[in-house]
């Protein structure tokens, strides 16, 4: 009887333990705090919470400051969540909070029975310092007259904990940069009113500092509304098969001339247009360029800027595309000299822009020069105003030989004819900067626009 009992309990305990075993987990929550400074503001911050086991079933943060504690965050899981991404945000009116040292507290439970009554926790302590005030921002420059399409320069101050500045209008975001002047807190930012963006839209500049307080300003202007070109152009089957098929970066046997037509113009151009603006973006931090820039000599323009072309294979609209820069012609293998001072930062093929060159003028600003025969320069060369840097050709989406010219502000296209004019860039840069400050050194920004 005796061993019958002992046998039941090891089945009892076997079986317990066989049941369990699954319950029970021995690695801990993991907690991961993701702050881009010890500092924190009013920028959301996020943490990561992972349990490789039986999921999460808590998580509290905590702020603990000269205000007492404040819980920021008590959420609990259902069964069967491993991560989480918890994003937060502080609202210190609602909170009490003020500046100061404070600390983070962030516990992590999971749904291990180890514990019986409770599962592994992970405690996360972090030292921050709360900083809720915003920046300080100051617009020096005033009179904003903008073509839409166009480009703008604001020159303004902000405050030394200012880690992060520039322009905000609909979607797009201009940085701005230090500019030489004496006082090293104030910054210029050149930027576009796309033409894309809706005539109306807000132009905002932002201050941010290291813990993401923003301060913002809007910016009064005047719009000039443009009438841009629309055009149809009919395409043959022969463009396709002769101009088209070659640029393909794949078999295009069993596609049809409308499928070509599109993977190149359409899908091609937005690839190509990615890596114009990806290079636009990598800009130096200096102002390179001096005067109006230099438009192809003897060129004659032969499509404008922003103009919006339907393209018609078979009698059929198959597609829409906005052809941004000038197409310029003069003779074939022409010449082509830089627009203005600047470092190649590209020099490659360029897809439906074929062989192609891209010069930095720096603060953002960006030439490119389409569908060359030769290339006669490399990325790192330094260049001046009307150095030549190749010949035209028809390489690329080019039917017939000719240099496609496009201006760049941070990877955005504007419109070339307003850098060409040595008044716009008196009124609009160099008036601006003289606002600033009259009084400049050799390398400034003023001395330089003026030669």
């Amino acid at each position: 009887m005796k061993k019958f009992f002992y046998i039941v309990l090891l089945i009892l305990i076997v079986g317990g333990f066989i049941y369990a075993y699954p319950e029970i987990e021995w690695s801990s929550p993991e907690v991961d705090i993701n702050l881009q400074s010890e500092n924190i503001g009013t920028r959301p911050f996020d943490i990561d919470v992972l349990d490789k086991g039986k999921g999460l079933k808590n998580v509290t943060v905590i702020l603990v400051g000269d205000h007492g504690e404040s819980i920021l965050v008590n959420k609990n899981y259902p069964e069967g969540i491993k991560g989480d991404k918890i994003t937060v945000k502080l609202d210190p009116k609602k909170l009490g909070v003020k500046g100061g040292a404070a600390e983070l507290r962030v516990s992590a439970e999971d749904r291990s029975r180890l514990k019986i009554f409770s599962g592994n926790k992970t405690k996360v302590n972090k030292k921050v310092t709360l900083d809720l005030v915003p920046p300080k921002l100051d617009i020096i420059s005033t009179d904003q007259y903008i073509d839409h399409g166009g480009s703008g320069l604001v020159v303004y101050k902000v405050s030394p904990d200012t880690v992060n500045s520039g322009v905000s209008i609909g979607d797009y975001f201009f940085p701005g940069y230090k500019a030489g002047f004496k006082d090293e807190d104030v910054h210029m930012a050149f930027f576009a009113y796309p033409h894309d963006v809706e005539p109306g839209e807000n132009i905002i500049l932002i201050a941010q500092d290291q813990a993401g307080n923003e301060k913002t300003s809007g910016l009064f202007y005047r719009l000039k509304d443009i009438n841009y070109r629309k055009s149809n152009i009919n395409i043959s089957e022969n463009f396709v098969e002769n101009i088209m098929v070659p640029l393909m970066e794949e078999d295009s046997s069993g596609s049809s001339h409308k499928e070509i037509f599109l993977k190149v113009n359409n899908e091609m151009r937005k690839k190509n247009d990615a890596t114009i603006k990806k290079v636009g973006t990598k800009s130096n931090s200096e102002m390179l360029w001096k005067g109006a820039f230099h438009q192809l000599s003897n060129s004659k323009v032969e499509a404008n800027f922003a103009d919006e072309r339907t393209y018609i294979l078979n009698e059929e609209p198959i597609d829409h595309q906005f052809h941004l820069g000038y197409d310029l012609a003069v003779t074939k293998r022409y010449p082509i000299e830089a627009a203005n001072d600047g470092i190649i930062v590209y020099t490659d093929e360029l897809g439906i822009y074929g062989n192609a060159v891209m010069i930095d003028h720096g603060m953002g600003i960006l030439t490119l020069y389409g569908h060359m025969s030769t290339i006669d320069v490399k990325v790192g060369d330094h260049v001046a105003k009307n150095d030549i840097i190749g010949r035209t050709g028809e390489t690329g989406l080019a039917a017939g030989d000719h240099l496609h010219y496009g201006i760049y502000v941070n990877g955005v296209a504007v419109r070339p004819v307003e850098w060409w004019d040595n008044k716009w860039i008196k009124d609009n840069i160099i008036l601006k900067i003289n606002q600033a400050n009259g009084e400049f050194d050799p390398q400034s920004p003023e001395t330089q626009s003026q030669n």
